[in-house]
């Protein structure tokens, strides 16, 4: 089944794109979006990516902002280039001239019904497309969605993660758009660290060499902050859920909304646990992931080929 991904790298969004380009995902393309760095430095980084795999999948550039508020970014976390500041060699390889919401919307009509969305950044490109060809959702299968929270345990603000507190506007267009999506929350993936020695264990190669290097900033700052040794691989626990849902050993099906106002609120996703507020489940929650599972994929996606 045809899969697109939408990215913002980002350190754990390249571990989520190595994976996609190595492990049996049929990616059709990559999409990129502004957030954890501004766009012209996501779509350097995914071409970065593609460079080091020598893969042919296409990258297409995408927003730049978010739909209505200004630009939200996290060098801090991420470093200023998005990548952990390491040296890279001189690009090869070029995005596409297309834009990527043109071309997830041709998607759409090219594989409708077959296709497959897995959005690991701000939701920017995925509302935008929605906008152009609300028949999206009807193309579409399974909507896969690293952001959010699933118990008002935010990142970025007191209740908002990142991607959604990036775009609010964009996230409450998508989980109103009438599909249901599958979503993988802040809270899951901070207890789903990959342990530091997951990497030497699959040995030196060009690919975990380099992760290993862009990594050592995240690794760093998250036992600053938490006091955890761990990789915070976001993104990459999303990319296992597409793979396979059955990773997931406690979901719940929900009704959503993104909150697009308020003071403190802004970017919260406000769940109807009590089933009262809402309408139908329109998403599925990961509250929890099988530890071994997510860490073999992560071994295999780095391993020699």
């Amino acid at each position: 089944m045809p899969w697109i991904l939408d990215t913002d790298p980002g350190v754990d969004d390249a571990a989520a794109v190595i994976g996609a380009l190595r492990l049996p995902l049929d990616l059709l393309g990559i999409t990129v979006v502004h957030g954890n760095v501004p766009l012209e430095m996501t779509l350097t980084n995914t071409l970065r990516l593609k460079q080091l795999l020598g893969s042919d999948i296409p990258v297409y550039a995408g927003a730049a902002q978010a739909l209505l508020q200004p630009p939200c970014h996290a060098p801090e976390i991420h470093g200023a280039d998005g990548l952990g500041d390491i040296t890279w060699p001189p690009l090869t390889v070029a995005a596409e001239q297309q834009h990527a919401v043109a071309f997830i919307v041709e998607a759409a009509k090219t594989y409708a019904g077959s296709l497959n969305l897995l959005a690991v950044g701000p939701l920017t490109n995925i509302a935008l497309a929605l906008a152009m060809e609300p028949s999206l959702v009807d193309a579409v299968e399974r909507v896969v969605i690293m952001g959010g929270t699933h118990s008002a345990h935010g990142n970025t603000s007191m209740v908002g993660e990142f991607n959604f507190y990036a775009d609010p506007e964009a996230a409450a267009m998508v989980l109103r758009a009438g599909w249901h999506v599958e979503v993988v929350p802040w809270e899951t993936t901070l207890a789903s660290l990959v342990p530091l020695d997951v990497l030497p264990e699959v040995g030196a190669n060009p690919v975990s060499d380099t992760f290993r290097r862009l990594s050592a900033h995240l690794a760093r700052r998250m036992k600053r902050m938490r006091g955890v040794e761990g990789l915070l691989m976001c993104d990459f626990a999303a990319l296992a859920v597409a793979l396979d849902p059955s990773v997931g050993v406690d979901t719940v099906k929900l009704y959503g909304v993104v909150e697009t106002a308020g003071q403190h609120g802004r970017g919260l996703l406000a769940l109807d646990y009590a089933r009262r507020f809402g309408g139908a489940p329109n998403l599925t929650m990961y509250r929890t992931l099988e530890q071994e599972s997510l860490q073999q994929l992560f071994r295999r996606a780095f391993a020699d080929e």
